[in-house]
């Protein structure tokens, strides 16, 4: 965009910022603090929901989408612009442990706001008001229908990538998936062709070598330019679950290629000594570590696609993900120690421990904190019920009853989102009260953190007060949501899928 047009888009940004803000009142209010527990939850997260719907959504440029921007001043509900911009723009990664090349800060980027599109679809189930709904849909659609290079057929979405409002294009660097996408039934109801041309993309420009299956998570969103052996086995879980949703609805023979090609290439990179996968076969790994929570994730979705497919491969991704339950269950998880946790990285061939997770309140870049693991724990558990998944997800619950954060370091909002969805998995397990009693303080003190003192979206971080969706607010608010509908709603079914993993 020239420097003309820009300035325009500005002036233009200005403008709305100020009319915009006589009409943010209305959307400002929260939940009272007396009412927190019951429907205070479910007011809370409508209260996010319809300021997104109201004031989240692309306005900017020359054109406007019903898009939904990832980052937002909570004063003004409108992106930043001018000092302001540059000062989000140049947070320090040691503020937060965000890298700002992963940050979409004009824009959208769908997969980082993922389960935000959970929630409104929730919402519809749980209000009977379709709008929520109707909205998600709209912004997908156009989407999947706008914002897929024409060249590979990849889309501006993950680790890297986002749409940009005011340039109104694809703005980032590599494509690379930031979380499993859960919403494929959806999208091939909204744009069933761009979604297929999507899972063939993956597989043509993602895929570094066709005949051996070997991948880089990274890949050009513009032009055909795949790489290898940075094979990540959650993104390869990631990729399998992306072609099983295609086959499932187009009946191709290229995705079964893709998905026995991809399982075939992990069992054949599994060490003869301990069966577990390495995390990548780059030098700086040397297929010598091994980060056991992608090994798991890689399992959740062998198991979920394994229904989408035809025998034999079903039962072939079925075995390979039930050697991994061996290897992930002998490794050894230290939950009794403060210091220790989950295992976040261990030696290849001996499952020796080198390193553990970010702790119970951690997050940010890379390793995920202990409610994390547990919470994908959880998830194995629902496909398999070992009960070493089950002790597994109780200890990890137990290492948060009585605690919580210190006030003194920067807390993001997913950690307490993670903490609420593991009281709910061991208050499912176990039947225990005490689990839901903890997940309400967890609740409270969510709220009170990133919530009461800011209007209606959560603040980035307890030290950051913008809304930006790569600190997983959207976590937060569907654990807001999944704990109203277990103490209130229980017998209605609404499908919020864990995601972060």
């Amino acid at each position: 965009m020239s420097s003309r047009f820009r300035d325009r888009a500005v002036s233009r940004l200005a403008m709305k910022m100020l009319v915009s803000c006589l009409a943010i009142q209305a959307t400002m209010c929260v939940a009272d603090p007396e009412e927190k527990g019951q429907a205070g939850y479910l007011k809370v997260v409508r209260a996010y929901a319809d300021a997104m719907l109201e004031h989240g959504r692309d306005r900017y440029g020359e054109e406007s989408s019903p898009l939904f921007a990832t980052t937002l001043d909570r004063r003004t509900m409108q992106l930043f612009q001018g000092e302001e911009l540059e000062k989000i723009r140049s947070i320090p990664r040691e503020g937060w442990d965000i890298r700002n090349h992963d940050r979409m800060v004009m824009g959208a980027n769908p997969m980082h706001h993922e389960n935000f599109y959970q929630v409104l679809y929730a919402l519809s189930e749980a209000t009977e008001d379709k709008r929520y709904a109707n909205e998600a849909n709209a912004a997908l659609k156009w989407f999947f229908e706008h914002g897929q290079s024409e060249t590979t057929g990849l889309m501006a979405w993950g680790e890297h990538i986002g749409w940009d409002f005011v340039e109104e294009k694809a703005v980032g660097g590599p494509h690379e998936f930031f979380r499993p996408w859960v919403l494929w039934e959806r999208c091939y109801e909204l744009a069933p062709k761009s979604c297929a041309r999507f899972a063939k993309g993956l597989w043509e420009h993602q895929i570094g070598d066709h005949e051996t299956g070997n991948f880089s998570r990274h890949a050009d969103y513009w032009t055909h330019r795949p790489g290898k052996n940075s094979e990540y086995p959650r993104h390869g879980g990631f990729y399998i679950a992306t072609w099983a949703a295609a086959y499932q609805h187009t009946k191709d023979p290229l995705f079964l290629t893709a998905i026995e090609t991809v399982v075939d290439y992990f069992n054949k990179r599994r060490s003869p000594l301990s069966d577990a996968i390495p995390c990548e076969s780059a030098e700086r790994s040397k297929g010598k570590r091994v980060w056991p929570s992608s090994n798991l994730s890689l399992a959740v979705d062998l198991w979920d696609a394994s229904g989408k497919v035809p025998d034999p491969l079903a039962e072939k991704m079925r075995k390979s993900a039930s050697r991994t339950d061996k290897v992930y269950l002998a490794i050894e998880h230290d939950l009794a120690r403060e210091d220790k946790g989950f295992v976040g990285a261990c030696h290849t061939d001996t499952l020796e421990v080198e390193g553990y997770s970010k702790g119970v309140w951690g997050a940010g870049y890379g390793n995920g904190g202990d409610a994390q693991m547990a919470n994908l724990c959880m998830l194995r558990f629902r496909q398999v019920h070992l009960d070493g998944y089950k002790r597994l997800v109780l200890h990890a619950g137990d290492r948060y009853l009585g605690d919580e954060p210190s006030r003194t370091e920067v807390l993001h909002p997913a950690p307490l989102g993670d903490a609420i969805f593991l009281m709910l998995a061991c208050h499912e397990i176990s039947g225990d009260g005490k689990y839901l009693e903890e997940a309400d303080r967890f609740a409270h003190l969510a709220i009170d953190l990133f919530v009461k003192e800011g209007g209606p979206l959560p603040a980035a971080t307890t030290v950051h007060p913008h809304y930006e969706a790569i600190t997983r607010g959207d976590t937060l608010m569907m654990a807001l949501l999944k704990l109203w509908q277990r103490k209130n709603r229980p017998d209605l079914s609404v499908r919020l899928v864990y995601t972060d993993r």
